[in-house]
């Protein structure tokens, strides 16, 4: 059953990631200083993965 929780939230997480990394590149597509907002892109992606993280780590702490 934890098993099954865990791989439940990993998927609602790499969905999460998935979407708002769709957002973030289209968003910066549509703007025109493009090289600031590849930069920002790349910054505001990698806390993206580690807010991702941090809540399946959260998720696997309450399951133990």
């Amino acid at each position: 059953m934890a098993k099954n929780m865990m791989n439940t939230a990993k998927s609602i997480g790499i969905g999460m990631l998935t979407g708002a990394t769709a957002i973030a590149v289209s968003s910066a597509v549509m703007k025109k200083n493009q090289h600031k907002n590849m930069k920002h892109l790349k910054k505001s992606a990698g806390k993206a993965v580690h807010t991702v993280n941090d809540m399946l780590s959260g998720v696997e702490n309450m399951l133990k």
